[in-house]
């Protein structure tokens, strides 16, 4: 039985992280599709998944379906496609979805033929929001759901105790046992009682390993007394970069203070949320930075399986917490779109640019070589990052 209700749960985990996931999807795409919309462009298809259509219905002139594969979606417009622009079509010269092709009705049919209605015929800003408007909801969504959750569920007003509120993974707090809720006596057997004196010997410890006395509630209720043996690693010193301080002067173990919950009035939550995901922004473009310039390491990259992994420990910790990752997530997404890589929405507005200044479309075989580029950079990148969700859990 009690296997039973494990596999249950697990199922449930999985259905959640599908999602938010999907939540986070719908509203990249949401984007592109009202712009489009706005700018008076044909849209065919508004699709949430990719592969075999679970379920599919056609409203006015758009076909909105679920994909089996929760992995992306797409907005397919009417003359979105170079070649088939080129050639006076509207729709994509090689289409991977042969049956939406072949049953396009009167109403699509007249759409490919009005080429006002066109996405690639559209003047340069027409095309640049319909791209950006993607990214854009997203950090909108995470920015709304950032000042919500903190007019709803309060602030973190950290204690000045040597309790531990988190423990990172991967990092030597967790793999020496330290647990969220564990209160540090002392380190190194001299005895501390705030957090500034905790992280001032950890700091100041040189790298040195350093013995920490604990001590934990047990399922019992009972208190328990541990000793552990920390090692801080120079790989901390990523963290430090990314803080703008200097690595070989700061060591860390992988954690933070425990808080308590605040509540907070609408004037509190609108300044938070807004500060919360402009550093959240912030960080991410810094950390992107630190991987190209190799200061910091690209195990960190993670894939579909951590992100489910993620998603479902944040939601046995409370809706708090999984919005907090829901918007992490969502900023995330809006950052990396936004990469000058061909095929990604940062790509395209690097095309367009080009094409305005230029004052001329680049050419098919420039645009076909980069899109190919592209996708073979984005496709390494998956495979990388599935590999390191794999080495996460061996």
């Amino acid at each position: 039985m009690e296997m039973f209700l494990q596999s249950i749960q697990q199922a449930l985990m999985i259905v959640l992280a599908i999602t938010v996931l999907g939540i986070l999807i719908f509203v990249h795409e949401l984007g592109h599709f009202l712009f489009a919309k706005w700018n008076g462009i044909g849209v065919l298809d508004f699709s949430i998944g990719f592969g075999k259509k679970l379920w599919k219905r056609k409203i006015g002139e758009t076909t909105y379906s679920l994909g089996l594969i929760p992995l992306g979606g797409y907005v397919r417009m009417v003359g979105d496609d170079p070649r088939a622009v080129a050639a006076g079509q509207g729709l994509p010269a090689e289409s991977g979805d042969l049956e939406a092709v072949s049953t396009l009705d009167d109403e699509q049919a007249r759409l490919m033929a009005d080429q006002s209605k066109w996405f690639l015929k559209k003047g340069y800003w027409a095309k640049f929001w319909v791209v950006f408007a993607g990214p854009l909801f997203n950090l909108l969504f995470a920015w709304f759901l950032a000042i919500g959750s903190i007019a709803l569920f309060g602030f973190d007003s950290p204690q000045n105790l040597a309790k531990i509120g988190e423990v990172f993974p991967g990092l030597p707090a967790e793999k020496a046992g330290l647990q969220r809720g564990d209160l540090v006596r002392s380190v190194n057997g001299v005895p501390v009682t705030t957090w500034e004196e905790l992280a001032s010997k950890i700091a100041g410890s040189g790298g040195e390993p350093v013995t920490l006395e604990i001590t934990r509630q047990g399922e019992s209720g009972l208190e328990q007394q541990h000793t552990l043996t920390l090692n801080p690693t120079q790989e901390i010193g990523e963290l430090a970069l990314l803080e703008g301080k200097d690595p070989k002067k700061s060591f860390k173990i992988g954690i933070v203070p425990s808080t308590e919950r605040m509540p907070a009035s609408l004037q509190e939550a609108f300044i938070g949320g807004t500060n919360h995901v402009l550093f959240l922004s912030y960080m991410t473009v810094k950390g992107l930075y630190g991987m190209i310039q190799g200061i910091i390491s690209p195990k960190h990259i993670a894939g579909p399986i951590f992100i489910f992994q993620q998603a479902a420990k944040s939601a046995k910790r409370g809706v708090d917490y999984l919005i907090e990752f829901m918007i992490f997530l969502s900023v995330s997404l809006a950052i990396l779109n936004l990469l000058p890589i061909p095929i990604l929405d940062g790509g395209h507005l690097v095309f367009f640019t080009l094409e305005a200044l230029r004052r001329k479309p680049l050419s098919l075989r420039v645009q076909e070589v980069a899109n190919q580029f592209g996708m073979a950079v984005l496709l390494l990148l998956m495979v990388f990052a599935l590999g390191n969700d794999l080495l996460r859990l061996w």
